[in-house]
């Protein structure tokens, strides 16, 4: 399995740890808030992107940002793909090319209809959701 049908599989079958990662954002309390996974990519490039998705950032904004992680991960990059190739893992486990977010945000929209049905779905509905916005959008 590669990272992009991990990340599928994330979204499929982790909806619980999904939806509590983001009911950090609900509370103004929390903020500011560090997410973090062990490589900075996948889990916590999932978790931004639905946040962003949440404050209605265009998609073509979530890849491109998603994206740049992989200059983030320049300097430990060669210590990453060691890591990957020990493991016995391909080499896009040590990568953040912008095609893994687009299919990704591809797939749910496929398989939910929309990212808002896919938030549903796991139990982060608009309300939730309008929690999110009121914190971290300046136009609420």
């Amino acid at each position: 399995m590669g990272v992009k049908q991990m990340y599928k599989e994330f979204a499929v079958y982790c909806q619980e740890e999904i939806r509590e990662a983001l009911m950090v954002f609900t509370d103004p309390r929390n903020y500011p808030i560090e997410i973090h996974c062990t490589q900075g990519k996948d889990r916590t490039g999932m978790i931004a992107a639905f946040v962003l998705c949440i404050a209605r950032v265009p998609e073509d904004i979530i890849v491109n940002d998603y994206a740049k992680t992989q200059k983030g991960l320049a300097p430990v990059y060669k210590e990453m793909l060691e890591d990957v190739r020990r493991a016995g893992l391909s080499d896009d486990f040590a990568e953040a090319p912008p095609q893994f977010m687009r299919e990704l945000l591809d797939f749910l929209k496929q398989k939910y209809g929309s990212i808002d049905n896919y938030l549903d779905a796991i139990g982060f509905g608009e309300e939730l959701r309008e929690r999110v916005r009121k914190v971290i959008c300046l136009n609420q």
